[in-house]
Formats: structure tokens, sequence, C-alpha cells
């Protein structure tokens, strides 16, 4: 794998979250696999990804939308 010098540190976040979400899962479920454990620690970290981008796509939404409101208020109350 080669990773690029301006991203080396995302790639160290990454690492350091997988060990956290790894610890997470074996301290609490004991006596899996550690293919198991992989497993339930890319699912949540892609989980958690879902929920940044839908609430990126939300964040936009409302960023779109906030002159048509303005619009519509300043209509409504002159």
């Amino acid at each position: 794998m080669t990773v690029l010098r301006k991203d080396e540190h995302l790639y160290r976040q990454a690492e350091e979250l997988m060990k956290e979400r790894y610890a997470f899962y074996t301290r609490n479920y004991k006596g899996l696999t550690p293919e198991r454990y992989m497993v339930m620690c890319m699912l949540d970290i892609a989980v958690r990804l879902q929920h940044s981008l839908e609430n990126n796509a939300n964040n936009n939404l409302i960023e779109e939308l906030q002159p048509l409101i303005e619009e519509i208020e300043s209509r409504l109350n002159p």
C-alpha cells in the first residue's frame, strides 16, 4: 500500500480508530475470532461514515434552502 505524505496523518488516525474499536469489541464480546472482531469494527466504522455523509448532505440542503427560506420569511413579514 502506498500512502501519500499529505494523507499519512489520516491513516494514522484511522489506525487508532481501528485499534480503539477492536479493543472495545474484544472487551465486550468475548470468545469470537479475530476475523469476527474485524468485521464488527468495519461495520461500526462504515455506519459512522454513513451518519457523517447523511449529516453533510442535510447540512448542504439546509445551506441551499436558506436563501429561499429568507425570501419566504421576508414576504410573510414585510
